[in-house]
């Protein structure tokens, strides 16, 4: 009997991009952190965010959830904003600035600590 495999190739890049998002934490505390300007990442996605959360907390009702979701709301604005950066100035400058995942995933950091700040600040 012949065996039927079906590959889905969407799994190991998945994994791939979760293993470094998560990893992309330790480059906070190196050297790089400052020298490939992933602190301006951090704190621009922070300072953003925290309005961002604040106006949505005022304005669109979402007080009303958890705590869980703002900080998701928080992280994924603030990595779908620093993507559309990051592919902006890829095309803009005809690859002469190279597309770094870091620095998506140091702005999407920040818009963690954005929102958890916030709630801390509300609580």
């Amino acid at each position: 009997m012949k065996k039927f495999y079906l590959e889905v190739t969407i799994f190991p890049i998945l994994w791939k991009s979760i293993t470094n998002y998560i990893l992309d934490i330790k480059k906070i505390f190196t050297p790089d952190f400052v020298k490939q300007n992933y602190h301006k990442h951090v704190s621009y996605s922070l300072v953003l965010t925290f309005f961002a959360i604040w106006f949505l907390f005022a304005f669109a009702h979402l007080r009303d959830t958890g705590n869980f979701f703002p900080i998701f709301v928080g992280g994924f604005g603030a990595y779908a904003v620093n993507w559309l950066r990051e592919a902006y100035y890829n095309y803009k400058s005809k690859d002469e600035i190279k597309f770094d995942q870091t620095d998506i995933n140091m702005g999407s950091y920040g818009g963690i600590l954005g929102a958890v700040l916030y709630l801390l600040l509300l609580a």
